[in-house]
């Protein structure tokens, strides 16, 4: 990522020699992401698992937190969501995401960053793509991050963003495959799959890390440690014209279409 760029971002993406908490998500996307901040900063580590309804944690620490691959709308955290419904509205400046720092709302929605927070994390941090064409496809395929080249409308902006990112030789991948590839590919890896919590407090998924483990250079998977419940939310989806809850009581917001929105509140 070019350092004007980089510059735009919220200023705790520097302080990787400072220990934060990692609030781990409920998907592949989160999970990896997570990981591959721990390895970049040895100081951020997961304390946190948030399934988008509840809160739970391993241990209580003094340490700031910064949430990863999620839209809260107070605190510090890596997102790849919209969480603007229009150009105007207020945002948070503790969000890294490249919506925000290009005003991209519901009004311009087919505009949006739509590839994975693991791929915008890694252009923050300079990271090299996977050094085999697997890795590069099952990077493409977290989040279907592969979808908008395969559309006439949305390559132009689709390669755009690889452009931001400064991945484009990722363009020579897509242009030899097809969308029926790359869902194969999140089928066969379990990559749509969820994590949830056990009753004993571990995390489990069927996501298999085991066997996209040889496509990354740093170790990925699940902490085995065990989390308690800590605070219970209220979760709700409905299309944008239903109005939304006070600002100050929701936690996390996304349009995941122009006209529809999800949410956790309190």
């Amino acid at each position: 990522m070019k350092k004007e760029l980089r510059e735009k971002f919220p200023n705790f993406i520097n302080e990787t020699h400072k220990k934060y908490d990692l609030i781990l998500g409920d998907d592949v996307d989160s999970a990896i992401s997570c990981s591959l901040l721990k390895v970049i900063t040895n100081k951020w580590n997961i304390n946190y698992f948030y399934n988008f309804k509840n809160f739970y944690r391993h241990e209580k620490t003094e340490n700031k937190t910064i949430g990863v691959d999620m839209a809260f709308l107070k605190s510090r955290c890596f997102d790849n969501h919209i969480s603007k419904r229009t150009k105007n509205d207020e945002h948070n400046p503790l969000c890294a995401n490249l919506n925000i720092v290009h005003n991209i709302s519901c009004e311009n929605y087919t505009s949006k960053y739509s590839m994975s927070t693991l791929m915008l994390i890694m252009s923050i941090y300079d990271i090299s793509l996977p050094k085999t064409t697997d890795g590069k496809e099952i990077l493409l395929a977290i989040d279907t991050g592969f979808k908008g080249f395969y559309s006439d409308y949305f390559r132009p902006i689709h390669t755009n963003w690889l452009e931001e990112l400064g991945y484009t030789e990722l363009i020579d991948i897509l242009k030899q495959r097809d969308m029926k590839y790359f869902y194969d590919l999140i089928k066969k890896y379990g990559l749509y799959e969820k994590i949830s919590i056990d009753e004993n407090g571990c995390l489990q998924s069927d996501i298999k890390f085991d066997a996209i483990q040889p496509f990354f250079d740093f170790e990925i998977g699940l902490p085995a440690e065990q989390f308690k419940l800590i605070k219970k939310c209220e979760r709700a989806n409905h299309e944008t014209y239903i109005q939304l809850p006070e600002r100050e009581r929701i936690i996390s917001l996304a349009y995941t279409k122009r006209n529809f929105v999800s949410y956790t509140y309190h």
